[in-house]
């Protein structure tokens, strides 16, 4: 992967990445890669190894949640808890994790870093912009993958690639500026 001429990059990691055996290794190869780069990353992975990487933490927003967090399963009080926390402090139930697994799924968990994530977008209109697309399934393309692609599309400037080992096509719009590779992502990110 050749990010030589781009100003900032934009990375959409998937469920190829969830509980892959040798997720880390690829996050820390792309922290590698993005040294010295201006970037942010929306991951739909909800088991936090990509906060075990070397990637910067404040470059990363989980907005599925995950095991970093706890709420009460009602959401009685609209607060999240430490891992340690074993018991709501209002209600007595058990705490169970802040993900979207969650019947009352507390979003507050990831609302901060969303909003950063949107602040940092809109400082890539114009710019040279490497969008990278990994693993992404169709199971909530509302999150990545049609953003994604809307943001390579109004912006003439950038350069969008799809790897993943299930679906991996580009829209016909993004043909002349974007890429689909065929692989499984984790893979590819650790040999590439």
């Amino acid at each position: 992967m050749n990010l030589d001429g781009y100003d900032m990059v934009l990375i959409g990691i998937g469920e190829e990445f969830e509980e892959a055996p040798d997720a880390l290794e690829a996050y820390n190869k792309l922290s590698k890669d993005l040294e010295g780069k201006n970037y942010f990353i929306v991951s739909l992975c909800m088991d936090d190894v990509i906060y075990k990487s070397n990637l910067n933490q404040d470059r990363i927003v989980t907005p599925l949640g995950g095991r970093r967090k706890k709420q009460c399963p009602d959401a009685c009080e609209n607060a999240l808890y430490d891992l340690d926390v074993e018991k709501c402090p209002i209600c007595g139930k058990e705490l169970i994790y802040n993900n979207i697994l969650a019947e009352n799924y507390i979003e507050q968990g990831y609302l901060p870093m969303w909003e950063k994530h949107k602040l940092w977008l809109t400082g890539t209109l114009n710019k040279s912009l490497y969008i990278m697309e990994l693993g992404v399934s169709m199971r909530l393309p509302q999150v990545v993958r049609w953003p994604f692609e809307r943001v390579a599309m109004l912006n003439n400037k950038a350069f969008f690639l799809r790897v993943n080992g299930k679906l991996p096509q580009i829209n016909a719009e993004l043909k002349e500026k974007g890429k689909g590779i065929g692989e499984n992502s984790v893979k590819w990110l650790i040999e590439n």
